[in-house]
């Protein structure tokens, strides 16, 4: 069924803070980067109870800290101030409707699913325990939860989407090779680019690898998604997701790549000249070139 989803601009910058409604529906989420907790901390439902959502770097550091509070900005502010939930950029948090009962139930089945789904590492400590609920308190808070998936995963954060198994299976599979290192993977629908189970890496990173590259592949063995094969090389333990076919390329090589030229399908075409076709540089370079030798 068709949805009308609002966003309204809260600063001067799209990238600022941000309201969301959706038609039909007495809640309401706000995207609140960090450096914005005082400017939501100006509106009247920084106040109310709430259920919120801390976010790193989609790119980088792909973590996850879910929340509730009856007087939502206080928690936000303590996260702030103290750093106990690591280095979060970004806040969703949804008002609206709320009581005690329904932040501490949605806060529980948050937890669950997105464990399940396992896109995004959870640190919460422990899932919080769910509490009873009567009939028509259910039938309420599942409504209210639809909303929140919707919402999460429009805004680029896809923890409760669990990729369709036959999506994934009929994806092209995609090739990357270094020196040393063989990886396998596939493009998923939704952009993003996942790494097969089994596929290898570089353990070396060069002089010149800088910027996001190299705190996310420390996390990956931090968190023993890599494992040392060998001296030269990591392997994947498990799928992984990446959020494009750049990021999973430079995790491989261990150096600046560009994913959309690094991956190619077994004929050695680049995901580049797949997804663009004919607006492809390399394609149209290629044409030159064979009605020159013509």
């Amino acid at each position: 069924m068709a949805q009308v989803v609002t966003t309204i601009l809260l600063e001067d910058n799209p990238q600022g803070l941000r309201l969301i409604e959706v038609s039909n529906w007495s809640g309401k989420a706000f995207i609140v980067p960090r450096i914005s907790i005082n400017k939501f901390k100006e509106r009247n439902e920084s106040c109310e109870p709430g259920l919120y959502f801390l976010f790193g770097n989609p790119s980088e550091n792909k973590v996850v800290y879910v929340g509730q509070s009856e007087v939502v900005i206080n928690r936000l502010t303590k996260h702030d101030s103290d750093g106990s939930k690591g280095d979060w950029v970004s806040a969703v948090v949804f008002t609206g409707s709320l009581d005690t009962t329904y932040i501490k139930y949605l806060e529980s089945i948050s937890v669950d699913l997105a464990r399940k789904v396992n896109r995004w590492k959870i640190i919460n400590s422990a899932i919080p325990k769910r509490n009873k609920l009567s009939e028509a308190q259910q039938i309420t808070v599942d409504q209210y939860f639809e909303n929140i998936k919707l919402i999460i995963g429009l805004n680029g954060y896809p923890i409760f989407d669990e990729p369709k198994k036959a999506a994934i299976e009929l994806a092209e599979t995609y090739l990357y090779k270094t020196v040393k290192a063989k990886a396998t993977g596939s493009l998923l629908p939704n952009g993003e680019f996942m790494i097969h189970e089994g596929s290898t890496a570089m353990v070396r990173e060069t002089k010149s690898f800088k910027g996001s590259g190299p705190a996310l592949r420390k996390r990956l063995v931090d968190e023993g998604v890599l494992k040392p094969q060998d001296a030269s090389v990591y392997r994947f333990t498990k799928d992984y997701f990446f959020s494009s076919p750049t990021a999973a390329g430079y995790t491989v090589s261990g150096r600046a790549t560009n994913g959309w030229t690094a991956w190619k399908n077994q004929n050695g075409v680049t995901l580049d000249e797949i997804v663009r076709g004919a607006d492809s540089p390399r394609r149209k370079t290629q044409k030159r070139t064979a009605r020159r030798v013509m």
